[in-house]
């Protein structure tokens, strides 16, 4: 399993200073500070509920800051797995959800693949590439967008609770991806446990 790493921008990725956000007279980030530059991987860890993906959100410009700032960087190809996991059509086939519909082909890492044997790469059968997606579990949908977003070219991987319904195949797959992936990586999660799997504390975020 491979990212389709894009073009590796510049060397500054986020820079935020000062950030302050609050819903009513919950302060969910105050006076918060970072620079992530390219190649850092970045987890942000904390219980459901702390804010995590409002400061994400942030952080990539999807949610502005009541206070502060935040600058990303150019050359930005983002590639990225939310939470509610949105980016599927229920009566699409598996197939086309990983192409957008566009054929039988998919770039992967700058190659052409045959979708069939690109999704085998993430476990799933031929038979299953011309089902609809509502016909899956919720495992199986991670594992779908999991090879909708590594198909994607990108230089900046943002990953929302991506270890939801993952069983330990997929997550041994996912850790080897981003392991080998040479962009900059930022990810939210609830259990520190996932996130020492996935390799990913060269810098650790608390949430407030």
């Amino acid at each position: 399993m491979e990212a389709a790493e894009g073009s590796t921008g510049g060397t500054k990725v986020i820079d935020a200073k000062g950030v302050a956000f609050a819903y009513g007279d919950r302060d969910i980030v105050k006076d918060f500070s970072l620079r992530i530059h390219r190649g850092d991987r970045i987890a942000i860890v904390g219980p459901n509920g702390a804010g995590k993906t409002t400061l994400l959100k942030i952080l990539i410009g999807e949610l502005e800051a009541q206070k502060g700032n935040v600058k990303l960087g150019q050359g930005l190809l983002m590639a990225q797995l939310d939470q509610n996991r949105t980016k599927l059509h229920p009566e699409q086939s598996l197939a086309a959800a990983v192409t957008d519909g566009s054929g039988d082909m998919v770039m992967v890492a700058g190659k052409p693949r045959h979708v069939m044997n690109y999704l085998q790469d993430f476990l799933f059968t031929p038979q299953q590439a011309r089902t609809p997606v509502k016909v899956l579990s919720g495992g199986e949908r991670a594992r779908l967008l999991l090879a909708k977003l590594f198909a994607a070219r990108s230089n900046f991987l943002v990953l929302d609770e991506p270890t939801n319904d993952l069983d330990l195949e997929t997550l041994d797959l996912l850790e080897e991806v981003i392991a080998d992936y040479e962009g900059t990586a930022l990810l939210v999660s609830h259990d520190l446990a996932d996130v020492a799997d996935l390799a990913l504390l060269t810098h650790l975020l608390s949430a407030p």
